[in-house]
């Protein structure tokens, strides 16, 4: 048989969603009710289950004389499977309104979800083998085998989430400048999971219940120190100082607290200057400790063999997690040298550094697997079979990178005779924008040496994206392109290169309704709207090759991306 045809490169999936939302005036109030609904699915095979096993010649089943070595399938042209399946139920409530001088924003919401994570790993060819030793004589090895001597487990997780968030803000005082502003974010939060995990013969293998609360606070202050009086900026011009300290407790963990400084300088309307300097304690969050366990087939490049493997990988929430801090700084520019929206000039710094923070586990390359090993299974050939790709803890990580960017605007709305409505003409918009990163470097626990991500692991120095967007309120279309530069990953004596695609999205909609100017409030093109949306306009794909120029076994198009081009038609209509 054709192995292939067993082999799905990436899973089928269907989605559905609903949403319903409501919004009503409650005297000086505005509430806000959502419902939501979603349905995930997709069904993978990942090869057909072979078995070799020894009959002896004594074996009552067996018409030979010696002893054979039996090669068969599991069940036929039955393949092994993978499959995911997830639920979720929501509702929202939000309620915006002011009493007296205090502006309040209240909001609660409730969901539960489901999941379903279905994985076959193979035959237990040793229980199989017992089962002849031992002369079963409900067991017939030419015969159809039970579904409980498959290798396969399946996890189900049920959770359950409530959170409310309340804010509160006010003027306090009037000074020169402007009124000085105060504002309060207080959020509790509670989370409940039960998961479950059994074999194929439905025998329950771990079980796990947790229940967490979590509380956050956050109150800042927003202080006016210098204002442009219309008639020319002072010596100053606008300049505000941003003040604000958090708190947050999660059961099982102390405290965490933050302190966030930003300030916003404009010396003159064409310039405009930010700084902020922030610290933070942080804690995981629900996802991140108890998100349901997925286990499924990860087709990656094995760097150690040199050749493409399909290790379990194992994705979700990592209960052992700590807490971590982290400190960071950001200086940036923005300039309008025309005086209006027409031309803008962007330029931006980033430094930050997380101590024990929190991260998700980086692509294998061999630097991350010499540095997390517990993380790597391999089998007795050095083949490699699991990856624990969890969220992890880490020691230190370090980022430095330096953005720019220009934006260009064209259009505006004609002039017409008083008391005629304004046109509604075309729209041009270009902007492009490009991140430099300087430095990231990732340090797994003290005592080994930081792993440079830049330099070796695949990671990209230079980015750039670009937008171009025009058109009316009626109809539209968007270009949006994507370029990061070449990398390198180095194992043994190898090197690999790594090119990413540029890459090109198209988009483009139209109101019927608007553009022909239906006026007939029950007519079926109002408030319609069509869109079409192509991604991968060209169908890239990340290009691999070794030093000579060859690409390795398993960077073929198919294999890196087995998608490539797709194609979106969606139709909306408001009633």
């Amino acid at each position: 048989v054709d192995p292939t045809r067993f082999e799905t490169l990436q899973s089928s999936r269907r989605t559905a969603a609903a949403a319903i939302g409501v919004t009503r005036p409650l005297g000086d109030f505005s509430v806000a009710l959502n419902l939501n609904a979603n349905r995930n699915s997709s069904e993978g095979e990942r090869g057909l289950p072979m078995a070799w096993v020894v009959i002896p010649a004594d074996h009552p089943r067996s018409p030979f004389a010696d002893d054979v070595l039996l090669t068969r399938p599991f069940a036929g042209e039955r393949a092994l499977r993978t499959d995911d399946d997830s639920t979720s139920l929501g509702a929202s409530l939000t309620l915006n309104g002011s009493i007296g001088s205090w502006q309040i924003s209240l909001a609660a919401s409730y969901a539960r979800n489901w999941a379903d994570n279905f994985f076959e790993n193979g035959i237990d060819v040793a229980r199989v083998q017992r089962l002849i030793d031992d002369l079963d004589p409900d067991f017939n090895p030419y015969g159809v085998w039970d579904e409980g001597l498959l290798i396969a487990a399946r996890n189900r997780t049920k959770s359950e989430n409530m959170s409310a968030r309340l804010n509160v803000r006010k003027a306090i005082v009037d000074l020169p400048a402007g009124p000085l502003t105060w504002n309060l974010t207080a959020n509790t939060g509670r989370n409940s999971t039960q998961s479950r995990q059994r074999d194929a013969s439905g025998n329950l293998v771990a079980s796990n219940d947790v229940t967490r609360s979590q509380s956050s606070g956050q109150m800042s202050v927003s202080i006016p120190i210098s204002r442009n009086d219309g008639a020319g900026a002072g010596w100053l011009g606008d300049l505000t100082v941003d003040l604000s300290a958090s708190a947050q407790k999660m059961t099982g963990s102390r405290p965490q607290k933050g302190f966030d400084g930003n300030i916003s300088w404009s010396p003159r309307p064409v310039i405009q200057l930010r700084g902020a300097i922030e610290y933070t304690e942080n804690a995981p969050s629900f996802d991140q400790l108890d998100a349901p366990i997925v286990t499924a087939v990860a087709r990656i490049f094995d760097y150690t063999r040199q050749e493409v493997a399909e290790p379990v990988g194992i994705t979700g929430g990592n209960p052992d997690l700590k807490r971590g801090r982290r400190q960071s700084l950001t200086l940036t520019a923005m300039a309008r040298p025309l005086g209006d929206e027409k031309l803008t000039l962007n330029l931006g710094y980033r430094q930050s550094v997380a101590k024990g923070g929190l991260a998700a586990f980086p692509e294998l390359t061999p630097a991350i697997e010499a540095a997390f090993p517990e993380r790597v299974t391999r089998d007795a050939d050095g083949r490699l079979v699991m990856v624990d790709a969890r969220p992890i803890n880490i020691a230190r990580n370090t980022d430095a990178s330096l953005s720019s960017g220009v934006a260009l605007r064209l259009g505006q709305a004609r002039r017409q005779a008083r008391g005629a409505a304004p046109t509604d003409p075309l729209q041009l918009s270009v902007a492009l924008s490009h991140q430099w990163r300087l430095k990231s470097e990732l340090l797994i626990r003290p005592g080994i040496p930081a792993i440079d991500q830049l330099a070796d692991s695949g990671q990209s120095r230079h980015t750039l994206s670009l937008q171009i967007t025009a058109g009316t309120r009626e109809i539209g279309a968007s270009v949006n392109g994507n370029w990061a530069s070449a990398s390198t990953v180095t194992s043994a004596d190898r090197l690999f290169r790594f090119k990413p695609p540029l890459t090109f999205n198209l988009s483009m909609f139209v109101e019927p309704g608007r553009l022909i100017k239906q006026s007939s409030p029950g007519a079926l093109t109002k408030d319609l709207k069509i869109s079409f949306d192509v991604q991968n306009l060209f169908n890239g794909y990340r290009r691999v090759t070794l030093a000579d120029g060859s690409v390795p076994a398993g960077y073929s198009r198919d294999e890196i991306d087995p998608l490539g081009r797709t194609v979106r038609v969606s139709v909306r209509k408001r009633f």
